[in-house]
């Protein structure tokens, strides 16, 4: 049979497993991306989408999504880290390839350092060549 101390010790572990875990569940649910300056503009033959996160703010990777009917989006580039011309700064960009008359809707998807997603809003662009 267990003794009381034991007893007593095991359960306060179970409940700080709890607790780190419960909240690692909250964090998931409420990681909010920190993305601002989200543009999308045609540059050449190319879609130019930038944006910049809140300083401090740590970027693990980004997903560029591009959707047709801006329902069902398909990640198209992975965004690893900020732009590496523009030093202390926390300015991203990716590229799309422009086609003609389409109505294209993109959105970022953010991977936190713990595995947590989290969406930006969607932007629309309309291309009318």
């Amino acid at each position: 049979a267990m003794n009381t101390s034991k007893l007593n010790k095991w359960i306060a572990t179970a409940i700080i497993v709890l607790a780190i875990n419960s909240n690692g569940i909250c964090q998931k649910n409420e990681a909010k991306i920190k993305v601002s300056n989200f543009t999308v503009n045609v540059v050449g033959k190319h879609i130019l989408i930038d944006w910049a996160t809140e300083s401090g703010f740590q970027a693990n990777y980004f997903e560029i999504q591009r959707s047709l009917d801006g329902v069902n989006f398909k990640t198209i580039e992975l965004v690893l880290g900020p732009d590496p011309q523009k030093p202390d700064s926390n300015n991203y960009e990716g590229f799309d390839k422009s086609t003609t008359n389409n109505k294209y809707y993109y959105r970022l998807k953010h991977v936190g350092l713990d595995g947590s997603e989290a969406l930006s809003e969607t932007k629309m662009l309309a291309i009318n060549n």
